[in-house]
């Protein structure tokens, strides 16, 4: 704040130091702020610990995939829908790391490739058919991921090489239960 005062002919401009002093300490507390932003965001997860370490475990177990499709989804499937997921360094700030959490969490919900060999054959016939379905319809990989990971776009080949496999494996599976 200033003020002026009038001493005859001359005018006497008054700083306050409180002002100066503001001016010189907002750079360090905007700086200390988001740093406590960052620290809060790194160990605030509202989905749950999805970051569990990555398994060993192969990737759809017992099922026989060709090397072609199994790159596929190697590529295009594995990050979210596996105990394999590859976490980008945004993955680890938030709020983005949260949108990430939570898209991994509902991908491994609905399909955990890890998993594979503990569905029953039955869930297997449902989840490929599922598969089939939405990798035909562009629906996965998701387009904000792929916004990202443009190297996971599924090619016209390789969605007919996905929705093949998911066929052949539904028959397999139906030939040994001997259902419909």
């Amino acid at each position: 704040m200033r003020s002026s005062r009038s001493h005859g002919s001359r005018v006497k401009i008054v700083s306050y130091p409180k002002e100066n002093s503001l001016k010189k300490s907002l750079p360090a507390i905007l700086i200390i702020g988001a740093s406590l932003l960052g620290l809060v965001s790194l160990l605030a997860h509202p989905f749950g610990a999805a970051k569990i370490p990555a398994s060993s475990k192969p990737l759809l177990a017992g099922a026989p995939v060709d090397p072609g499709v199994m790159q596929i989804v190697e590529r295009s499937c594995q990050s979210c829908h596996s105990e394999k997921t590859e976490w980008p360094w945004y993955s680890y700030v938030a709020p983005m790391s949260w949108l990430i959490e939570k898209d991994v969490d509902q991908g491994r919900s609905h399909m955990n490739l890890s998993h594979w060999n503990e569905y029953s054959i039955e869930q297997q016939q449902e989840i490929l058919a599922k598969l089939s379905a939405v990798v035909r319809n562009r629906q996965m990989p998701l387009p904000r991921y792929t916004m990202l990971h443009p190297e996971a776009r599924l090619s016209n080949s390789e969605i007919d090489q996905i929705y093949r496999w998911t066929r052949a494996e539904r028959a397999r599976l139906k030939s040994i239960t001997g259902s419909r």
